[in-house]
């Protein structure tokens, strides 16, 4: 009897993109980790350092978490004296979020650790790949949810 598979895990896109991710990652946050962050935290400081982004809502959208995971994160990060949670100008109900110098230093030490990381992982292709790989992933997304809360 001939043994033929309906569907093959390891052969499958999401499996695949999956995978891919998740090395990535993990390459990340070992980095991270020795740096004190988490990879929330690192995401909340690329976007206030990197994005301009000062309103919980915003950094929360901006990264694809719910308001709640982002208000954990963001209790920790003030906890640990990498942010500042200060009261808006017009209404002190309103938050403004801005990194601490310890913040943007850990910032700072954790860039050029993810470039290597995206380098290392990027090396495996040429450049004209890359380029493809990056138009072919863009066009995947559009039209999708990128509120990684909604999953």
């Amino acid at each position: 009897m001939e043994n033929t598979k309906r569907y093959s895990l390891q052969k499958g896109l999401g499996y695949r993109l999956s995978l891919l991710a998740s090395i990535t990652s993990r390459k990340i946050e070992t980095h991270l980790t020795d740096l004190g962050l988490t990879r929330l935290m690192w995401c909340v400081l690329l976007a206030i350092e990197e994005e301009g982004l000062t309103q919980p809502s915003e950094i929360a959208e901006f990264i694809g978490i719910n308001r709640t995971a982002a208000s954990r994160t963001l209790r920790q990060m003030h906890e640990r004296k990498l942010i500042n949670r200060l009261p808006g100008r017009d209404d002190g109900r309103n938050i403004v979020v801005t990194a601490t110098e310890k913040g943007k230093q850990a910032l700072d030490s954790a860039i050029p650790k993810a470039l290597v990381v995206a380098q290392e992982i990027r090396s495996k292709l040429s450049p004209e790949e890359v380029v493809t790989f990056e138009e072919l992933v863009d066009k995947m997304l559009v039209g999708e949810i990128r509120d990684l809360s909604k999953f």
